[in-house]
């Protein structure tokens, strides 16, 4: 399920891009709005009955909520100051960050070939970004920026393995809430300093609608899903670095729908970092996976015919 988030966040780079550049340029927010709050909608109607309003479900959902909107909305600010490889680099930074958070809150330290797929992922998203151009305080801003997006996504990767290795919520309460409550902030975002360029958008149905039913359904409520579900049986440092694998992903879709070329960067990144996740996979025996605690079982009903 993650390697299917890693394709459609692939596909995503190159939908995006084309739908900030031919439709959203001036109102970025309101695609992410329309991109959270369609997902959300569409996952209360598939999930309808299993769906409640419980403490825990508001709390962790709306704190994963409010990382995912702060996040998306530095990527979004930051890729007016930086380059396209900077921000490409930068944001698929969050697979260095999650192990380093995770130790800090389990208070246990990864293994030795945790911190061995992460230098070869690293090495491969610095490959395959190349070449970064030379820096302007500008350019430093927006990269500053789009680290501070990795740090966030890390973050959430994190807070969503705490609250369902703790048995706080379930993942599909998870999924909806954070959803639900990063859309409902950048509509309300948008809505205040994007309303004024709503008139100004020009809308081509033929080449905006099925990038939107892939952004939407298979990138925000597909991709968001199958994160937390698949975040109930692997640990955060697996899920970042699968998930990782998006910027050799949408790398390679860009050559095959040639939009660039194939250059010598493609090739040796997207190997790393699919070495770095062939190699973190294929030795379970050194990269044990944490136990989670079962869910406390419900009681039985009384009325109940046994």
């Amino acid at each position: 399920m993650l390697s299917a988030v890693a394709l459609f966040w692939g596909a995503g780079f190159v939908l995006n891009s084309q739908l900030l550049k031919a439709t959203f340029e001036n109102t970025p927010s309101l695609l992410n709005a329309i991109r959270f709050a369609i997902s959300a909608l569409c996952l209360l109607a598939v999930f309808n009955k299993k769906i409640k309003f419980t403490k825990n479900a508001l709390i962790y959902g709306g704190v994963g909520g409010a990382l995912l909107f702060i996040g998306f909305f530095a990527q979004l600010v930051g890729m007016k100051y930086t380059t396209p490889s900077h921000s490409g680099f930068f944001t698929a930074s969050y697979v260095i960050f999650v192990p380093f958070i995770s130790w800090i809150l389990y208070r246990k330290c990864p293994h030795w070939i945790t911190f061995v797929g992460m230098a070869i992922a690293t090495a491969g998203l610095f490959i395959l970004n190349l070449p970064f151009g030379t820096s302007t305080s500008d350019s430093l801003m927006g990269d500053a920026l789009t680290l501070s997006s990795a740090l966030m996504f890390a973050l959430q990767i994190v807070w969503a393995d705490f609250a369902l290795s703790h048995n706080k919520t379930d993942h599909i309460q998870l999924t909806f809430w954070q959803i639900a409550f990063a859309g409902a902030l950048f509509v309300l975002y948008s809505v205040i300093f994007e309303s004024k360029y709503y008139s100004q958008i020009s809308w081509d149905a033929g080449y905006d609608l099925w990038r939107l039913v892939i952004v939407v359904f298979g990138g925000t409520a597909f991709a968001y899903y199958a994160q937390t579900f698949a975040q109930v049986h692997l640990n955060p440092s697996e899920t970042s670095l699968i998930m990782a694998c998006e910027s050799p992903i949408g790398a390679i879709l860009s050559v095959i729908l040639a939009i660039e070329a194939l250059a010598w960067q493609t090739v040796v990144g997207g190997i790393l970092v699919f070495s770095a996740v062939i190699l973190c996979e294929i030795v379970p025996q050194l990269h044990p996976k944490r136990k989670r605690t079962p869910p406390p079982e419900e009681p039985p009903d009384e009325n109940q015919t046994p």
